[in-house]
């Protein structure tokens, strides 16, 4: 049997291949019509047999871009939209599919560029924009989000649940709605850089662990926990924790100028590497709580930069 003969035997019976439509069809005659030396056709025989590893390694076009993309598409059983969403989808990163109430994917490359996330999101009718975010060392690897910037306005609720076992870098379940008309954004962690800041999508949690392993902070005064974060050769920083009328709080990070000795310690979280963060009561002489928006960090999901 021959190359071409081989590769159209490739695309016929591919695993999950979507029924042959006119673009298939389309793609047979193509490739069948299209005169290909022995060298290169034996190479993209390989590509095929191979799956994504060999797509990574491949360095130059083997055929038409079109019609080799729509080929190794079929062949590792990508569904191919034909005029709407797929159902599901996959490519050297990660694959996705679409059941009833939610997405289930499989993150096979953490680190892959987010264009290639955010295109398999994509193919399944999702705005889903990827950001790689630093995160401490526990948390490499993780998905954060997903996240509605601006907040989610619309029927059902959004979440998303690590799956296990797993025999990939992640799996998981998102539940969102399919027709959610909004941005999405979603961070993959990364490992931080030395003193780089941790990104994290979670508010502060007074009932939370603490960050001195071995060391309590809450209810001590600035004094005495600040002593024992530089004994460990750490360095502090500061959030005021302010009340809100309907119960709730919020935080606001101020210089230790705007700090003192004797106010209490609420809580601590890792600001970084060589950081950490003293969430502290506000104490005679702070003045008047701030306006929550004014005094609101830029998170990761709000800046789309990398």
């Amino acid at each position: 049997m021959s190359d071409i003969d081989n590769l159209v035997r490739a695309i016929d019976l591919a695993p999950h291949a979507p029924d042959p439509g006119p673009g298939a069809r389309e793609l047979r005659a193509e490739i069948m019509a299209t005169p290909v030396p022995q060298r290169r056709l034996s190479r993209l025989s390989r590509l095929l047999g191979g799956g994504a590893p060999g797509l990574r390694r491949a360095r130059r076009p083997v055929l038409a871009s079109a019609v080799t993309a729509a080929a190794v598409a079929v062949a590792i059983g990508v569904g191919l939209p034909s005029g709407g969403p797929a159902t599901e989808y996959a490519n050297a990163a990660v694959s996705i599919k679409k059941a009833d109430g939610y997405f289930s994917f499989t993150i096979t490359d953490l680190a892959a560029d987010r264009r290639r996330f955010e295109e398999a999101f994509g193919a399944v009718g999702l705005n889903v924009s990827v950001k790689v975010i630093p995160v401490a060392p526990g948390q490499v690897g993780e998905l954060f989000g997903p996240i509605a910037p601006g907040g989610f306005k619309w029927r059902g609720s959004m979440g998303v649940q690590r799956v296990t076992p797993c025999a990939s870098a992640f799996c998981g379940k998102v539940w969102m709605p399919s027709d959610f008309p909004g941005r999405i954004v979603f961070g993959i962690g990364r490992p931080a850089k030395p003193g780089e800041p941790y990104a994290d999508d979670s508010p502060y949690d007074p009932s939370g662990e603490e960050s001195l392993n071995g060391y309590k902070t809450q209810g001590k005064t600035v004094k005495t926990v600040r002593a024992e974060v530089r004994r460990r050769g750490l360095k502090v920083g500061y959030r005021l924790l302010w009340n809100l009328p309907d119960g709730g709080f919020f935080d606001q990070p101020v210089s230790a100028g705007r700090i003192k000795d004797d106010w209490i310690v609420n809580g601590s979280r890792d600001h970084s590497s060589d950081t950490v963060d003293l969430y502290v009561i506000p104490g005679p002489g702070a003045g008047p709580a701030p306006d929550p928006l004014k005094v609101a960090t830029l998170q990761w999901y709000d800046d789309l930069t990398d």
